[in-house]
């Protein structure tokens, strides 16, 4: 409303009271102050507002990220922890052709009848590539190690301290074969021999008939160790290899490894070396591995070996629960019929394997110069520390690794809350500070795992992503 006359006025004499007292010296100085303070107006609300804009957006980021962490059916994941099989992960990612596969097979029924059980089965056994063997696929690996755990009646079992592990799930291995709860302590004849620090040739004597020799494949120069010392085999034992790394079937004994996993040291195996060996060496007669991780499948079980043996266990009343659906039964199918022998497979992985250690360190580069530049970050460098495939295996890869301090947050608080975040960020903690390996990171998610480290919702643009490489710059 307009301002009363009387206001006015009074306005007026009171101004003109004020300036009747002020020195004539001084009316120059308070009109250069006062266009000043008009200069400083716009500029002092533009601040202002730019003030509620900013925590407009901090309430608009957090209510994203409650909403998003609350409400999504399945995290996105940043694995930059260093370990592909990281036991917080269930898989890998996969390939667009499995995606669309498995995409079809859901929007169509399936057939579920004899023949097509049939024809789909005569097509994984012929991606072993001998006739004389056979190959099952379980819902996971943990199934596959019950299966042939449950159709071993009341035979022993025996297991080498020296491969005492886990399988990605977090269950030891000797009770994925049996549960020690399914039975009576005195009935579940589970036996490890040897030490600790190592295995020699003794330690596979004295063995009670009929045994089954449970060995585990974690990258070590002679894995079976029930062939330590040559010996003349039992012919009523079953010797088992579980392979925590695969790098492929190979039908053919002697089948070169594909070319990408050159950059693994030691080079995984295949199947097919614990497989009918005539070397003089004991071979296995059954071997389970994982269908994802190298292999680029779905999470599931693989169990191979001699075709009597592999009928037996599709035989057992067992199996039918333990078995994978025909989704993904198919998907492993594809992917062992697409051949990962090729120099170029299009699987996840296999191009996280194959970035060079240069293009890795120009990424940590650029990651560094913009944390840098926050205020939140106390210091970050760059290290060289392998990446690896299993977090007991010995198989590495050269990576690059930043380590960042945050002037507020402990590492193990970063980590966690980084974790629980969307998208989730896999880190680890060494001397008490954050690492971040960039070596299972694909590089277009490096803008995503920067706004994730400042506390950002995302990287959606307006907060200086960090630029993917280009595929055409090798430097990139």
């Amino acid at each position: 409303m307009a301002i009363p006359t009387w206001a006015v006025e009074a306005l007026m004499r009171g101004v003109g009271s004020v300036v009747d007292k002020v020195p004539p010296e001084r009316i120059d100085q308070l009109r250069q102050k006062a266009n000043q303070l008009l200069d400083d107006l716009p500029q002092t609300a533009a601040r202002g507002v730019e003030t509620v804009f900013r925590g407009a957006k901090a309430g608009k980021q957090m209510l994203q990220r409650w909403s998003q962490r609350h409400l999504a059916l399945v995290t996105p994941v940043i694995n930059a922890a260093g370990c592909l099989s990281d036991h917080r992960l269930h898989g890998v990612g996969l390939s667009e052709p499995l995606v669309e596969l498995a995409s079809g097979a859901i929007h169509s029924p399936l057939l579920r009848g004899e023949a097509a059980a049939e024809r789909l089965q005569r097509r994984l056994n012929r991606c072993v590539g001998d006739h004389d063997w056979g190959i099952l696929v379980a819902t996971s690996l943990d199934a596959a190690c019950l299966a042939i755990g449950l159709t071993r009646h009341t035979r022993p079992l025996y297991f080498h301290r020296a491969q005492s592990s886990r399988l990605p799930s977090g269950t030891a291995i000797p009770d994925a074969f049996v549960p020690r709860d399914s039975l009576p302590a005195s009935e579940l004849a589970i036996h490890e021999i040897g030490s600790r620090d190592g295995i020699t040739p003794n330690d596979a004597s004295n063995l009670l008939p009929g045994a089954i020799l449970i060995a585990v494949d974690n990258g070590e120069t002679e894995p079976v160790w029930f062939s330590a010392g040559g010996r003349v085999a039992d012919e009523d034992q079953l010797k088992v290899v579980l392979m925590t790394a695969c790098g492929g079937i190979g039908g053919v004994r002697g089948e070169p490894l594909p070319a990408w996993l050159g950059s693994i040291h030691p080079s995984p195996r295949l199947v097919a070396d614990h497989l009918g060996r005539t070397d003089g060496v004991e071979h296995a007669d059954l071997v389970i591995t994982s269908g994802d991780g190298l292999l680029g499948g779905p999470p599931c079980g693989l169990i191979i070996g001699s075709r009597e043996l592999i009928e037996n266990i599709a035989a057992s009343a067992a199996w039918r629960a333990l078995e994978a659906d025909l989704v993904t039964r198919a998907m492993i199918t594809l992917v062992l019929e697409s051949g990962l022998h090729a120099n170029g497979p299009e699987h996840p992985v296999a191009l996280a394997v194959t970035t060079s250690a240069e293009n890795l360190r120009h990424r940590a580069e650029r990651i560094s110069v913009r944390l840098a530049a926050d205020d939140s970050i106390a210091s970050c460098q760059l290290t060289d520390a392998p990446a690896r495939l299993t977090p007991s295996g010995t198989w590495g890869i050269a990576s690059r690794q930043l380590r960042i301090r945050h002037h507020h947050k402990t590492a193990t608080q970063w980590a966690a809350e980084l974790s629980a975040g969307v998208p989730a960020v896999l880190a680890q903690v060494i001397d008490e500070s954050l690492s971040i390996d960039l070596r299972w990171v694909r590089p277009s998610d490096d803008s995503a795992l920067v706004a994730a480290l400042l506390g950002y919702a995302s990287a959606t643009g307006d907060e200086s992503p960090v630029p993917d490489p280009d595929p055409a710059d090798p430097q990139s």
